[in-house]
C-alpha cells in the first residue's frame, strides 16, 4: 500500500502516526471485501511498527 510508505520513505515522525491511522481506518471502512479490510489494517500495524522501530532504533 503506498498510503503506507512514510516510514520507508525517510519522513518517519510520530506525527505521521494519526495519519497512518486515519487513512488505514478510512481504507478499511471503504474495502470491498472483509479480508481486504483486514489486510489493510494489518499492513498499517506493520507501517506503524517500522515507524515507531525507527523512533526508538529497534527494528527487528
Amino acid at each position: 500500500m503506498e498510503k503506507y510508505l512514510i516510514a520507508r520513505s525517510g519522513k518517519a515522525k510520530p506525527e505521521n502516526v494519526h495519519q497512518i491511522v486515519q487513512e488505514a481506518l478510512r481504507s478499511a471502512a471503504t474495502a470491498s471485501t472483509p479480508n481486504s479490510a483486514i489486510d489493510v489494517l494489518g499492513d498499517a500495524l506493520l507501517e506503524l511498527e517500522r515507524l515507531l522501530g525507527l523512533k526508538s532504533g529497534r527494528m527487528h
